[in-house]
């Protein structure tokens, strides 16, 4: 078993010194020692602090184990109150002025939080949420400040800090100032937060009806005229998910028809990536089947989910799935789609994984509009582009059961990196896990962190320590990060509160770009990388590489653009001639096995292109899965959508203007954005 990760490491010392120094104030109770007792309550207010600064793990561990934060302050206060007893007795005016404002801190506390639940159900109530769809004439009240909504249950649980304070410094001193004093600032602050945020509170509750603020919003999407939808809902809503819609923003972007983005879950927008298309979010069924979109003509799916069915009940609109990537796995030919009116998928490949479906699903329904989003992958040159070569291990995440194991991570993904790290040329390893690894099988967190450990130690055993802190680009990267921070909040109290949407978009891309090259500058160049957050991006990985060693995945399919050598893991342990026929991403790649046996041959095609037997057949896969490069795939997914939109119209007539006369861009400079 490898050794955790120095984030995990850290992390789990840190846990140990906070629930340590509950045990030592329990001792120093019972021993009736103050100067224990105060090490002890200083370290727990220190580590609690770095716990949350760095949202360690160890958080919901302690959350699950019923020692939460509001458990931990109620305790450590009970013990404080116990030492008071335990050295002056509870008679005495410490012990009473302790018990007293902290209960009096508890209930304005409770106060507080209250109606901050309050603000938070009310507006939730508002039957939708906008984001590009500015509705002034609603005149919805602002929030509270920031500063007293953000993080509020921690800051407002830390102002007993003044009265823990105050009574350990009058137990020391028989100076009763001192708990007097605290025990007024604690109780007084606690009070002073709720009396501030009133006004707020009192303005962020007067809100509209809800029939109201529909009818302002069928206004204001009246005004706009959206003609293409993409819509997306998901039962488990976090950030792992939202790539699915992520992946098409920019193609959405790009279309010659008016887009505009419908969502099911408010959730859903805190890991929405920027775009300069309208956001209109829904929740209920009931107020999105009000909403009145005339024009709208063609809905996009990247989603099988049960509640798109809301969605699908519109009649006059053409519906089309266009998944979240190609690839040999049954997901990508559901037997479901047959609901839709047409499903798009990249290349000739994507058609023949619904003849396993014909019955369901009409040739006529398939329409190949190639991967927009791999415009940016360039590709291979026929041999190793630097020094040192670069191997990319992209597993698939575990699925939704253990009865089929779609990664290598498991079986495999130790024994890889290890060969790959014993290998006699020196090679650049970068780990990029699917976004869900780990999340629900606990053998497939494991493996991943034993991955991520074998790499760091290696990093560690080549370089100095100070090597890897010390950057310049460290700097830049921080403040970039922070750039990114700002801009994603809005509202008039956001640093940027002027900027459309537009703007705002093309800010964060640029920030995002750069924050891509640096990130390659933060490590020495034959390091190894373990990418799991957003930057850098999996293509900018692909960009990075001499060969991909993945699963079957669309991670796969879409790296073949790029016609790099690439291995997959043939898991189940078929003979290759089997495996290759009924996955036909594999049929351009070199097999391996859970043993990594056919390794050697992919790292042999990598680095002698006479070696590299597959180099003909990947050319021919890539027109296979993706289609040919003529006209580009941007091209063909924007002649998708006007051609069905046409359909659309004809089927359901509507009075407007010619569809060339209502180009996207035009109407977002009509409104004041700049072009993306």
């Amino acid at each position: 078993m490898g050794k955790p990760t120095r984030q995990a490491a850290l992390g789990i010392l840190v846990t140990a010194a906070l629930v340590l120094s509950y045990v030592v104030m329990t001792a120093a109770v019972v021993m009736a020692s103050l100067p224990l007792f105060t090490a002890a309550v200083a370290i727990s207010y220190a580590a609690d602090l770095l716990l949350h600064s760095a949202r360690y793990s160890a958080l919901n561990r302690l959350r699950n184990s019923r020692f939460g934060l509001t458990i931990r302050f109620l305790i450590r206060q009970f013990l404080l109150i116990a030492l008071c007893g335990a050295i002056g007795g509870l008679d005495t005016f410490v012990a009473q002025a302790a018990a007293v404002s902290l209960l009096a801190l508890f209930a304005l506390q409770i106060v507080y939080s209250g109606i901050q639940k309050r603000i938070s159900s009310r507006r939730a109530a508002l039957p939708f949420t906008l984001r590009g769809l500015e509705l002034d004439a609603l005149e919805i009240g602002r929030p509270p400040h920031r500063f007293l909504t953000s993080k509020h249950v921690r800051k407002m649980l830390h102002l007993d800090l003044p009265v823990v304070v105050g009574v350990l410094v009058t137990i020391a001193t028989d100076d009763l100032a001192y708990v007097t004093a605290g025990a007024a600032v604690s109780v007084g602050l606690a009070a002073l937060a709720v009396l501030l945020l009133l006004p707020g509170a009192k303005r962020a509750l007067a809100l509209p009806t809800p029939d109201t603020a529909i009818d302002e919003l069928n206004q204001r999407l009246a005004q706009y005229r959206p003609q293409v939808a993409l819509y997306f809902t998901f039962a488990a809503i976090s950030r792992d998910f939202i790539y699915q819609v992520n992946m098409w923003l920019e193609a959405l972007e790009s279309l010659d028809l008016r887009p505009v983005i419908v969502l099911r879950e408010r959730a859903t927008l805190r890991h929405l990536e920027a775009t300069s298309v309208p956001i209109v979010c829904v929740p209920k069924a009931e107020y999105l089947a009000r909403l009145e979109m005339p024009e709208l003509r063609v809905a996009l799916y990247p989603g099988n989910a049960g509640k798109n069915v809301h969605m699908l009940q519109r009649h006059d609109v053409k519906h089309v799935f266009i998944g979240h990537g190609d690839s040999d796995k049954l997901a990508s030919s559901n037997r479901v789609s047959k609901v839709f009116d047409e499903i798009w998928v990249a290349g000739r490949a994507g058609r023949d994984r619904y003849e396993r479906i014909r019955h369901a699903v009409t040739d006529d329904q398939i329409v190949e509009v190639g991967r927009p989003q791999l415009t940016s992958l360039t590709p291979w040159t026929g041999s190793v582009h630097g020094d040192i070569p670069t191997v990319v291990y992209a597993p698939t995440w575990e699925g939704w059961s253990d009865d089929a194991c779609y990664t290598s991570v498991i079986p495999s993904g130790e024994r890889l990196i290890q060969t790959l790290l014993s290998h006699q040329r020196q090679l650049r390893i970068i780990y990029k896990p699917h976004p869900l690894t780990g999340t629900r099988s606990p053998r497939a967190a494991e493996a991943h962190r034993r991955v991520i450990a074998l790499l760091e130690e290696d990093n560690a055993r080549r370089f100095d320590q100070k090597v890897l802190d010390a950057n310049s680009a460290v700097e830049e990267m921080a403040a970039i990060k922070q750039q990114l921070a700002d801009l994603r909040k809005r509202g008039e109290r956001a640093p940027f509160p002027d900027l459309t949407e537009a703007e705002r978009t093309t800010r964060i891309r640029e920030l995002q770009k750069r924050a891509g090259a640096l990130y390659w500058e933060s490590l020495p160049l034959e390091a190894h990388h373990v990418v799991t957050g957003k930057i850098p991006t999996l293509y900018d990985c692909f960009n990075q590489s001499d060969l991909l060693i993945g699963d079957m995945s669309s991670v796969v399919s879409d790296f073949v653009v790029t016609r790099k050598p690439y291995a997959i893991f043939n898991l189940e342990g078929l003979p290759d001639e089997e495996f290759r026929n009924e996955q036909r991403t594999a049929s351009a790649s070199y097999l391996l096995d859970a043993e990594c046996q056919g390794l050697e041959a992919a790292l042999a095609a990598t680095l002698d292109p006479a070696k590299d037997v597959m180099a003909e057949q990947r050319t021919e896969l890539k027109e296979y899965l993706l289609g040919t490069d003529t006209p580009p795939s941007t091209v063909r997914f924007k002649d998708a959508a006007n051609d069905l939109y046409r359909r659309g119209i004809q089927d359901f007539p509507i009075e407007v203007p010619e569809l060339s006369d209502f180009p996207a861009q035009q109407l977002r400079e009509q409104e004041g954005a700049q072009p993306v």
